[in-house]
């Protein structure tokens, strides 16, 4: 449960008497005991029946049972709410859960997100141009070997060069290809190790 959740579960269910008790208070007649958060002399904090909370007439201060833990640790919401729940051992906040990680791990998990759709866009847009590369190549080769048959003489040294050259360029494209798909292969993999750390 989160800390948000664990709290109004705690507000409707623990009692100020119950967490009196943990820090060994006792309220007199009426409900009223000495402010522990003021130089009290008259007893100025009452203390209401149930879930009703406090109120010292003295300082000003009051609210539910967390305000209490709250004021009387100096911590904040998150530490208030982890420590009622661990000292009544009511089960409701994961000991996992950092209350403030949601949030984190949301962020951390779009990022990755973002990050691996721009990767994959990438190698997308990198395939396609290196396949457009072997088609046009291909093309002119066949045009090439025509010319060759029908007029060699219209054939250049650079077109032998280039015919001499493609077997060898389109073996390293082919290499090219293969690689983005296992680099790809390699990108999905982290993100499902990173998805399964995040959600540990």
């Amino acid at each position: 449960m989160d800390p948000k959740s664990a709290a109004q579960t705690i507000r409707d269910s623990v009692s100020m008497d119950q967490i009196l008790s943990l820090y060994g208070y006792h309220t007199k007649r009426g409900g009223f005991m000495i402010c522990p958060f003021h130089g009290d002399t008259d007893a100025s904090l009452k203390v209401y029946k149930g879930t009703g909370g406090w109120h010292c007439f003295g300082c000003g201060k009051g609210g539910s049972v967390v305000d209490f833990v709250m004021e009387h640790e100096n911590c904040d919401f998150r530490t208030a709410v982890t420590a009622i729940d661990k000292a009544l051992r009511l089960g409701l906040v994961d000991p996992r859960e950092d209350p403030d990680d949601a949030e984190r791990r949301q962020m951390m998990q779009q990022w990755c997100d973002d990050f691996v759709q721009a990767v994959y866009a990438y190698l997308d847009a990198l395939k396609l141009k290196i396949e457009a590369d072997i088609r046009t190549d291909l093309v002119m080769v066949k045009e090439l070997e025509m010319i060759q048959q029908t007029d060699p003489e219209r054939i250049k040294a650079e077109d032998y060069d280039f015919m001499h050259q493609w077997k060898e360029k389109s073996e390293y494209n082919e290499y090219k290809l293969e690689r983005i798909e296992n680099f790809r292969e390699e990108v999905a993999a982290w993100r499902r190790k990173a998805r399964r750390v995040k959600s540990a």
